[in-house]
């Protein structure tokens, strides 16, 4: 007998009271739903709402499998077989059944539970439309609820229904899925929470917890910025900073710039920083990550990381991080105050940069007026020099930097330059010296080097290194002068950098004024003063005193005219053998030169005539 011949469609009595197999119930439209739906949701909430309707519904499914129980039915699979036939008669929607499995464990008990079906025509659906419009997920929450409430009470297990598809989004029908929860292999656990009846008076004050532990950190939070913002404007610097971050919370934190290398820390010892942190920090820090601009948690196995950026003007200037030893939690306050901590940080570089780059311009502009003459005598000179902290009376090279930017275009340009020169001044900045400059579209260095240091060839291929690996697209080539004693032959030691700039090329990108032989100077430049400005570095006080050593001079030139050979020079200069050999000593000693290699010889001979030609000396 079906369960329509069991139960009457419907039964009024005298007293306006409706049943329906021995239950009162109520008649009315579905509408009626659809308001209430949206009133829930607009006075509680959509989650809460969503709960509420999948507990309606569990709730209905539940009491009409406790009916279903009392009845004699033969079999599970027939009572199973009524939920959608009661579900339908309820007018929720017409429910049809493609799939059913059943498995029993040893004693006859249901173990797992996977049923497949359809419904359509949903009121839930029809309603959602009415109400809100097409939506982009699953709607029918008592539909699941009901088919969840019935299953689970009949097969004494849990059984959780999901919708996979709904006519609310679109969709022919509502596709519907059951499972037993392990049969769910965790993806249900999100629907969980929707079937237990939280009372929201408990959830208020679980809100209320959560906003008291909000206003606990940010009232931390504000005061440790309060204190990081004193220090900032005390003029401290960024180990001050991680000092007070330590004294305030007790975590280990460090500093580091957008290279990597460390700033400042504090709480923990320097140890940290061996070499499998380096190998660990370079791929948290990997640039290809697009993670990398955004705080993030990292972990090396023994301890924890939470880092943030340093961001100033979109570019990363550095890395904050707090560390963690073994599993110490992270907590939310961390996040805030990590936050705060990179954002004083980026001020507090934000001001050394401008300062420095303030100062780097002045630099740049003194440097331009030494070369070109404008600062008139040797004290101002140095009056200045003073002003930026830097010992003028040193001796110093000129090196001239010429690149060339692939990525053409007068505004690419333009930026280039800008990033070109501010990477050159923090390569240069605590390392040695130097004034830089731009002078027709290239940068021109003034460096000095103490004599324990590097030699300037070293240095600057260094630097050549360094900005190739910075910037791979670009071409860039160094011509350097001699060491120059004063400084008001910049401009002389500026005009050598520019020569030997232009005998640099693909294979020789650094070239030295004092490497390059006479030859090439003459067939590089059209400028005689070049070649005058090399016989004063080869020649020496020879050449600086010439009114004192012309006697020398005459004697360098007959000796080398005769191809070194003592007999012919004694006659051609009336002097004695001991007279000669005692003046080619002393030539040997001023110019520190052996006069009888054929290289040495061949370049002074040919300083000699050029110095001849230009009537600064007279040969004969």
């Amino acid at each position: 007998m079906s369960l329509h011949q069991k139960v009457p469609q419907k039964m009024i009595d005298n007293e306006g009271k409706i049943y329906l197999d021995n239950e009162r119930v109520i008649l009315t439209s579905s509408a009626v739903f659809g308001i209430l739906r949206k009133d829930l949701m607009d006075n509680i909430s959509e989650e809460r709402m969503k709960g509420f309707l999948i507990r309606y519904g569990w709730n209905l499914g539940k009491k009409d499998a406790e009916k279903m129980q009392r009845k004699n039915l033969y079999s599970m699979e027939e009572i199973l077989k009524k939920g959608p036939e009661l579900h339908m008669m309820r007018g929720f929607t017409k429910a049809k059944r493609v799939d059913l499995q059943l498995d029993y464990d040893e004693v006859g008990q249901i173990e797992r539970v996977h049923v497949e079906g359809f419904w359509s025509g949903s009121y839930e659906a029809e309603e959602f439309i009415t109400q809100f419009g097409q939506s982009d997920a699953a709607v029918c929450y008592t539909l699941v609820g009901y088919a969840s409430g019935y299953y689970s009470e009949i097969c004494n297990k849990t059984v959780i229904f999901k919708e996979m598809s709904c006519e609310a989004a679109g969709f022919d029908n509502c596709y519907y899925v059951g499972k037993t929860i392990p049969e769910w292999n965790g993806t249900i656990e999100d629907e969980l929470k929707y079937y237990y009846d939280e009372p929201i008076v408990r959830e208020l004050e679980t809100t209320y917890e959560k906003l008291l532990e909000e206003r606990n950190n940010l009232e931390k939070t504000f005061a440790i910025h309060d204190r990081l913002t004193a220090e900032l404007m005390d003029g401290n610097d960024l180990q001050s900073i991680t000092d007070a971050i330590y004294d305030e919370i007790g975590l280990p934190i460090m500093i580091e710039n957008a290279d990597l290398s460390l700033l400042a820390y504090s709480g923990f010892s320097r140890d940290l920083f061996a070499m499998d942190y380096v190998d660990f920090k370079s791929k948290i820090h990997d640039r290809q990550d697009e993670k990398y601009y955004q705080m993030r948690k990292s972990s090396d196995g023994k301890n924890q990381y939470l880092i943030v950026p340093i961001m100033i003007q979109r570019k990363c200037f550095g890395f904050c991080s707090f560390v963690y030893e073994g599993n110490k939690s992270i907590t939310k306050m961390d996040f805030m105050i990590l936050e705060r901590v990179a954002s004083i940080c980026s001020f507090y570089i934000l001001n050394e940069k401008t300062t420095f780059e303030a100062i780097e311009r002045i630099k740049g502009y003194f440097l331009n007026q030494i070369i070109d003459g404008s600062l008139l005598s040797e004290k101002e000179i140095f009056i200045q020099g003073q002003y930026i902290q830097v010992d003028l009376n040193k001796p110093y090279y000129i090196a001239v930097l010429k690149y060339d930017n692939k990525r053409a275009g007068s505004e690419n340009e333009l930026l280039f330059q800008d990033q070109l020169i501010e990477t050159v001044q923090h390569y240069f900045k605590n390392r040695l010296n130097v004034l830089i400059g731009q002078r027709s579209g290239m940068l021109v260095l003034l460096i000095q080097i103490d004599q324990n240091k590097k030699s300037v060839r070293e240095v600057c291929q260094i630097l050549l290194h360094y900005i190739e690996k910075k910037y791979p697209a670009s071409i860039f080539r160094i011509g350097v002068s001699t060491l120059t004693e004063k400084i008001q032959q910049a401009n002389e030691s500026y005009e050598e950098a520019i020569t030997v700039l232009k005998m640099t090329d693909a294979s020789d990108k650094m070239k030295v004024f004092k490497d390059i032989s006479v030859a090439g100077l003459l067939l590089y430049s059209k400028d005689k003063q070049v070649v005058i400005q090399k016989a004063k570095h080869v020649l020496g006080e020879i050449y600086t005193k010439k009114e004192e050593n012309v006697e020398l001079i005459k004697t360098l030139y007959v000796f080398l005219t005769n191809g070194g050979n003592l007999e012919k020079s004694k006659e051609a200069l009336n002097l004695s053998m001991s007279g000669l050999r005692y003046r080619i000593r002393r030539l040997e000693e001023m110019l520190g030169k052996d006069l009888r290699q054929p290289a040495v010889t061949y370049e002074i001979m040919l300083i000699l005539q050029v110095l001849d030609a230009e009537r600064e000396i007279e040969l004969v």
